[in-house]
This record gives C-alpha cells, sequence and structure tokens, in this order.
C-alpha cells in the first residue's frame, strides 16, 4: 500500500498545538500494488477535522484544500476503517519517508482506533531507497525531485495525498 498524508495544524502554530495530536490527518490517499507492482486499487478520502478545524495557511498554500471541502467530509475513525478494508489483511506500506506512518499512529491512538500492529510497523521508505539507489547515500529528495529524475510523466499535481501516493507508486 502505498501511502500519503496530508495533515493540518494549529493556525497559531506551535503556541497552541494539542500535544498529544500536534498533526491531525485531513487527507488519505493510497495506491495498492500486487506482488509484480502493477496497480490494483486507488484509495482517496478527505476527513473532517475535530482537533484543528482551521487550516493554517502555510498547509493551506501548500496541499491546496479549502475548509468547506472538509465540512461534509466523514470523521477520522469511519475513513480509517474504509482504508483499512481496503488495505486487507496482507499489506506492507510504501511511504516518502517515514513522518506519514508516525502520525497515522499518533491520530490513531488519539482517536482511540488500535494500533497497525503490536511492534513496530514494518514499511519501505521509498525516499530512503531512491537516495541509496540513486546516489548511495541517504540524501532526502523531494517526491517531485524523483518523478523528473525517472522522467515520469507528471499528469496530476503534487501535495494532495492521493497524486503524492500514485508519484511515489510510479517512482
Amino acid at each position: 500500500i502505498v501511502l500519503d498524508l496530508e495533515w493540518n495544524q494549529s493556525p497559531s502554530g506551535k503556541i497552541y498545538s494539542n500535544k498529544s495530536i500536534p498533526f491531525e490527518i485531513i487527507e488519505i490517499g493510497a495506491v495498492k500494488l500486487n506482488s509484480c507492482f502493477k496497480e490494483i486499487g486507488r484509495f482517496s478520502e478527505l476527513i473532517k477535522p475535530r482537533v484543528y478545524k482551521n487550516i493554517n495557511h502555510i498547509i493551506g498554500n501548500i496541499i491546496h484544500i479549502e475548509e468547506s471541502e472538509l465540512k461534509n467530509a466523514r470523521s477520522f475513525k469511519e475513513v480509517m476503517d474504509s482504508f483499512l478494508e481496503f488495505c486487507g489483511s496482507n499489506y506492507i506500506f510504501c511511504t516518502w519517508g517515514s513522518l506519514d506512518l508516525l502520525e497515522l499512529q499518533r491520530n490513531m491512538k488519539y482517536f482511540g482506533l488500535k494500533p497497525l500492529s503490536k511492534g513496530p510497523v514494518c514499511y519501505i521508505d521509498v525516499q530512503k531507497i531512491f537516495a541509496l539507489q540513486t546516489e548511495g547515500k541517504k540524501h532526502q529528495h523531494t517526491l517531485e525531485y524523483a518523478v523528473d529524475y525517472f522522467k515520469i510523466k507528471k499528469d496530476i499535481s503534487f501535495h494532495r495525498a492521493f497524486s503524492d501516493a500514485y508519484y511515489t507508486a510510479k517512482v
């Protein structure tokens, strides 16, 4: 499951942030691949915020999600139930970096959901593998850099959960 999340934070920054959930997930996007890395499913859904109801202006400029789009969205728990059903029972997450899984688990704990696993969550950090395979070191590049590196056609915009999962799957 190639996963990407978009999240929001306190409109005032860290000063008024809830320490239990400094970043609230407002969108989940994923691409399901089979064992041959062929796409077999897609997931994309917005989440109605409960903690940070106003979009932080910096976040809003990056992800281009309007507060009005989130008003009719389902709750985190409802979306997570659908997302985990989409994932199935035998999967491994692939992400661009490690932060998405950290925030996913933090949001799950905050909203009273069962953890993804009893121990550490196994995942593939595509960003790290890209750096090691292309440059032989752990240099962090943007997803768009990797898309350009492999000359992947840019047919949807970046910085939305599904589109970033889609491009990560392509990389």
